[in-house]
Order: C-alpha cells, then structure tokens, then sequence
C-alpha cells in the first residue's frame, strides 16, 4: 500500500464540526465529504489491519472512528496494546494527519485513571533509550513533549541524544506530561509499503513498550 497525496489532504481543512460545516455547505457537499472520510478510512483500517497480522508480537489494534459524532477527525489513529496487558496507558500507536505518518511509542493521558500505569514509570523509560538505540538505523525517529502540537517540526532522535542540552530541554517541555517516541515519514516524501514499514516501526518500538509493567 501506498499513501498518497490524497490522504493526507482529506485532513487539510479549518472547520470539521458538522454543525459549522452545515453552515458553510450545502447537503450534497456535505455527504461527499463523508463519503471521503469512510473511503480513506476504511484504507487506515485495512493498512492496520495488515500490519498487525505481520507483526510477530502479541499485540491488538484499536482503530479510532473516523468521527465522534459530532466532528470529522483531523487525523486517523490507531493504538495498538499488549494482550495481556490491554488496560494500560502506555500504548503504540499510529497516526495520520495532514503532514505526516507516525508510528509511535505514547502514554494516552484521556482517561488514564481507568486503566493502570503512571506517568513517572513512563518517562522512565528515557533512561533506557540511548542503549535501545545502538541497533536502530535513528533515521526518521523523532521525540517530543505529548503537549507539542502534532503539526510542530519534532526533534530528531540523533539530535536529542547527542546534546544533552536538548535532553534537558525536553524535561523542561513535558510540563507534568509526558514524552512521545516514534518513527515519522512526511507527505513530501514518496511512502510506499507502509504495511512494512508500520510492522518494523512497530517491532522496534515494543522493546521499550514491553519495558513497562502493568
């Protein structure tokens, strides 16, 4: 599979509440913009799909609807979580929006007090990342505070982790929050086969994810 222009530009809009949407366009434009989002779904669901049949970790994939109801997303999302330990925060994850595909390691904070696993074990694993990272090619991984805009310019991996001015800057950024990890592949670059490349991301990200304990 393959991602396209097209699916990055379904999320390029201002207004995604379909009371406002209703506003501005008539009910005909209205249905085909629907009618995107269910097509360009369906495609997330199926790339996810995919990857999890690929992947040789135990791991079940929770795709987010296109809507809540009440808007339509401005980005596709996918958690993906240990069976065994399927109430925990921390969770991998994929993400599409109008800029870029990531795959990533996060700690989903809506919610959290209904499933188990603190923030302080979490940011723990920043303790762990130098040495997970000796047999990583580090090209395309990013870390960032969960508070960034997923929109912002992330900072490189290398980068992080050869200032440690920059380490300390990301401290000082998670504001009681907490850190994201991942891969990011940007619309300007030709992303094909990204069934693979989700499975590998996903696979090299679980060694900090299975870090943690319930």
């Amino acid at each position: 599979m393959e991602l396209v222009n097209a699916d990055f530009d379904l999320f390029n809009r201002e207004v995604v509440a379909f009371k406002q949407l209703k506003e501005i366009y008539p009910p005909e434009t209205i249905q085909e913009l629907k009618e995107a989002y269910q097509t360009h779904w369906q495609k997330w669901k199926q790339l996810q799909m995919t990857a999890a049949e690929n992947l040789s970790l135990d791991l079940q994939p929770k795709v987010e609807s296109w809507t809540n109801g009440w808007n339509v997303r401005s980005h596709f999302w996918c958690a993906y979580r240990n069976v065994a330990h399927p109430n925990q925060n921390a969770c991998l994850a994929a993400l599409l929006n109008q800029k870029q595909y990531q795959v990533y390691l996060m700690f989903q904070h809506y919610k959290s007090e209904q499933r188990s696993g603190s923030i302080a074990a979490y940011n723990g694993l920043r303790r762990l990342i130098e040495q997970w990272s000796k047999d990583k090619s580090l090209t395309d991984y990013y870390i960032w505070p969960q508070v960034e805009h997923e929109l912002a310019d992330h900072l490189s991996l290398t980068e992080y982790l050869s200032d440690p001015q920059k380490q300390e800057q990301l401290e000082e950024k998670l504001q009681g929050r907490s850190f994201q990890i991942g891969k990011l592949w940007f619309r300007s670059e030709r992303i094909k086969d990204v069934e693979k490349l989700t499975v590998e991301a996903l696979e090299e990200l679980s060694q900090l994810y299975v870090s943690l304990k319930e």
